[in-house]
């Protein structure tokens, strides 16, 4: 009887004193949707799009309880035989009490497996549990190594393991271990389902295109980009684990940029960018509380979101990604370790988009990467590690191809870097030999690109490849611009042609920038681009305005100033036309200055000099018109600097009149 009332659980009971027929299924009634199926037997829209059969909770009123008062002794008895009113205080258990996990059975990815070992009523047996693992330091390793090598695998009886550490690689030169810590603050209790509520009003507004937008994100994001495993954005059983909420809200937020390019789009206004954000932001600051590997993934996908809102979030998002990496050892080449092959591409990938989004986005934002090339030793990921396991088609690959050569140049970009941050600076002659390799590698890396990747093709679209070619661009004239800056402080007669020299180098890089985009198509346009590439483009029309403000050259000047004018024309166009909203922060930044500028760059009512001053190398260039035209701040959301530190790109200071 049993048996065979469990077999028909899913289908309703009859309600003849209700106004519907047949009443919503458990899914519709939890996210308050209605529920359209027809009849007995049949699943609902919202259940068929999530892969699931529709179920019928039988209602049950919980028994009511007298409460006698306090000075009844017979309460706590009555208490105690009412196991259905208990509440359970045991949120953080002892240490002691978990067994140490297996290597070779754990996995790092909690929250869509089920812990080894435990009962499934157990509340240690949740999706992400009340531990994770914390990588001990090299100065620690060997030792617990070595004390780890002479425990006892058997424990004393009435007790658990209290071996605190897990080997992962028993190299004994450089041993990988990790000891169990609480995953959030003692006293301070983990939301286990971070991010749940705000993935329900996600696929709410998108009912019932959700598992389009899904797709939407692994077609234009995800080859491109892969630090996902695609698996888990088609498996709706996989979507529906608490872990993998918050990431499924950034999912959700990253692919809403690429809505008009879709065929959901018909018909129905694009959600509010802003407020989906807002959601996702809220959801990965619960799943930090007690952050795991799921979490690191949603840090990445959140930073390779667009529109930017918030400059100074995507900063602190950035180095909080960057610590959370080296806490789980993701830093740490895990070719050898006792874990899945999959695992091990995962982290692999992990470390990349963390790395990626470190070096250019501290070249972006002006601030010192958070990553030293000394401190992790990740092998750059294959394209077997990249794509998913049977066949893709050639863009699919070629993607992937173009992710990898962005690793490659992030690695040249973090040469670069210490040029700019390094406060106590180096010697001139030192400095100019750094310049001459990092050109000559950025050469070897232009020469080993195939070529679908080094020229845009009118005929086919790589996703990345756009944005690739606009980051390489963009490095080669910040090394003009250091170059110019290092010749400038040499204070020499000779140094004057080698100076005019760089100047001319520097003026061809941002010219080649404004080149490239404008030859850009509208599919190109829709391709996969870094959100740190918008602000690429408002230095590359920065410098030009300067080159035209300070020259002495009124050809050159002119020319500046049309190639901006032109360039701000283009950029409107791509904004209103192509809805490509990677050129609104340069808009929004040159516009009122390119409009009270003359057509050569120069101010009405002062004239530039002639002849250079008597104390050529002590003068300064004329900047009293250029300081009174600049705006006060520059960022669109939080004012985040002034737009005097892009026209002087890193304090640069030079010495030498144009």
């Amino acid at each position: 009887m049993s048996q065979a009332a469990d077999n028909f659980s899913h289908l309703p009971v009859s309600r003849p004193y209700r106004s519907h027929k047949i009443r919503a299924c458990d899914a519709c009634r939890k996210r308050k949707v209605r529920c359209d199926v027809e009849s007995i037997g049949n699943n609902c829209q919202l259940c068929r799009e999530q892969g699931k059969t529709c179920q019928y909770s039988v209602e049950q009123k919980p028994s009511r309880v007298r409460r006698l008062p306090p000075s009844d002794p017979s309460l706590g008895e009555r208490q105690n035989n009412t196991p259905g009113l208990k509440r359970s205080h045991a949120l953080i258990h002892d240490s002691g009490s978990l067994n140490t996990p297996d290597p070779a059975t754990q996995s790092w990815e909690s929250s869509r497996m089920p812990r080894h070992g435990l009962a499934n009523d157990d509340p240690r047996s949740s999706d992400k549990g009340r531990h994770s693992l914390h990588i001990v330091g090299p100065a620690v390793s060997s030792d617990a190594h070595v004390l780890e090598q002479y425990m006892s695998p058997g424990s004393p009886e009435g007790r658990t393991s209290d071996n605190p550490y897990s080997v992962y690689f028993s190299d004994p030169s450089k041993p990988i271990l990790y000891k169990k810590v609480p995953r959030g603050r003692v006293g301070l209790s983990i939301n286990d389902n971070a991010g749940v509520k705000q993935r329900e009003i996600f696929e709410q507004i998108l009912y019932p295109n959700a598992s389009q937008i899904r797709e939407l994100y692994l077609a234009k994001i995800h080859p491109a980009f892969p630090i996902l495993d695609e698996n888990l954005l088609k498996d709706s059983s996989a979507n529906q684990s608490r872990g993998s909420a918050a990431l499924l809200c950034d999912v959700y937020a990253s692919s809403l940029v690429y809505w008009n390019k879709a065929p959901i789009s018909a018909g129905r206004s694009r959600p509010d960018q802003r407020y989906a954000w807002n959601l996702a932001v809220q959801a990965l600051a619960d799943d930090f509380l007690g952050p795991d590997l799921s979490t690191l993934q949603a840090a990445i996908v959140e930073l390779n979101g667009r529109p930017v809102y918030s400059i100074i979030g995507n900063v602190v998002n950035n180095g909080r990604a960057v610590a959370l990496s080296y806490s789980l050892g993701v830093n740490r080449n895990p070719s050898q370790w006792i874990i899945s092959p999959c695992e091990k591409a995962l982290r692999t990938r992990l470390w990349w988009g963390v790395l990626i989004h470190d070096r250019w986005g501290s070249f972006a934002h002006g601030t010192p990467s958070n990553i030293s090339s000394k401190h992790y030793d990740v092998p750059i990921p294959s394209v077997e590690m990249l794509i998913p396991s049977g066949s893709v088609s050639v863009e699919h690959r070629r993607s992937s191809e173009s992710f990898i050569a962005l690793c490659h140049l992030s690695e040249i970009l973090g040469q670069a870097l210490p040029l700019i941050y390094d406060l106590e600076g180096q010697t001139q002659k030192d400095t100019s030999k750094f310049i001459r390799r990092i050109e000559a590698d950025l050469d070897k890396w232009e020469d080993a690109l195939p070529d679908y990747l080094s020229s845009t093709s009118p005929n086919a679209s790589i996703s990345g490849s756009s944005s690739l070619r606009l980051c390489f661009l963009s490095l080669k004239m910040l090394i003009c611009r250091i170059s110019l800056h290092n010749v400038s402080q040499q204070g020499s007669t000779e140094a004057i042609e080698a100076y005019r020299f760089r100047q001319v180098e520097s003026r061809c890089a941002a010219q080649a920038i404004v080149d490239f985009i404008t030859s850009l198509k509208t599919f190109q346009l829709a391709e996969f681009w870094l959100p740190y590439t918008a602000y690429y483009l408002t230095s590359t029309i920065t410098l030009l305005l300067r080159f035209a403000v300070e020259t002495t050259e009124d050809s050159v000047a002119e020319t500046c100033v049309s190639r901006v004018k032109m360039f701000t024309s283009w950029l409107r166009h791509a904004r209103e036309v192509d809805d490509w909203d990677l050129a609104e922060d340069c808009l929004n930044n040159c516009e009122g200055i390119i409009a009270r500028m003359t057509d050569n760059g120069r101010p009405h009512q002062k004239a530039v000099p002639e002849t250079p001053p008597a104390n050529f190398f002590e003068a300064e260039p004329p900047n009293d018109w250029l300081d009174a035209t600049l705006p006060v701040y520059y960022g669109p959301m939080d004012g985040s600097g002034q737009i005097r530190d892009l026209w002087d790109m890193f304090g640069f200071d030079e010495q030498f009149p144009v």
